[in-house]
């Protein structure tokens, strides 16, 4: 194992030690509520768009590059929302996040079979799932959306395992570490955020 991964850390480029710094950098910005998290996201996702590219991940590939997109919108959201101290959380109820989910499943069943067809993609159905799901939850953490955090303790896990199977160690072993503090974030903005007025239904 130990050789594995020194052989893995010598075989890992620059670009994705870079974007794992980075990436730890936005969720721990992130679970305080600071806005910098959005500058940190934005530069490692840059990053991810060529090292997913490179390991035939297509569309995670291309959903680093919205990744960049959702940056800019989370800092002018969060800024908006008071960007000089920590953003006030806000929730969701079950039916809204139940929608998000049929929304991912109906884009994942549309966009894998294409996927699989025209491209060598290395595993569509899982790139698919997991770049829809991932979409929903960084708007939701855009929107100040404190149940992001669980979608994220999912989607991450599975992505580590995707990742994993494609040899990019580290990233794997980032993903599974964000599971983790998923958790922690999602612990965190519920009691930062328990004011009724938080909750939103429709928007």
């Amino acid at each position: 194992m130990l050789d594995r991964l020194q052989q893995q850390l010598a075989d890992t480029s620059g670009a994705e030690l870079a974007a794992v710094a980075l990436g730890v950098a936005y969720i721990v910005l992130a679970i305080r509520r600071r806005r910098a998290c959005w500058i940190a996201g934005g530069l490692s996702t840059a990053l991810y768009a060529a090292v997913f590219l490179q390991a035939a991940l297509y569309l995670q590939s291309a959903l680093q590059v919205a990744y960049v997109a959702l940056s800019v919108y989370g800092w002018r959201q969060w800024s908006a929302a008071g960007g000089g101290d920590a953003v006030e959380p806000r929730r969701w109820p079950a039916r809204r996040h139940a929608q998000a989910a049929l929304a991912v499943i109906a884009a994942t069943s549309m966009a894998a079979p294409l996927l699989g067809h025209f491209t060598d993609a290395a595993a569509p159905w899982a790139d698919a799932l997991g770049t829809f799901a991932s979409v929903a939850a960084t708007w939701m953490m855009a929107r100040r959306i404190a149940e992001h955090w669980l979608w994220w303790s999912v989607i991450d896990l599975g992505l580590a395992a995707l990742f994993l199977s494609q040899d990019l160690l580290f990233t794997a072993i980032l993903y599974a570490g964000f599971a983790v503090m998923a958790g922690v974030g999602y612990v965190s903005w519920r009691r930062a955020g328990r004011r009724p007025a938080q909750q939103v239904g429709a928007e």
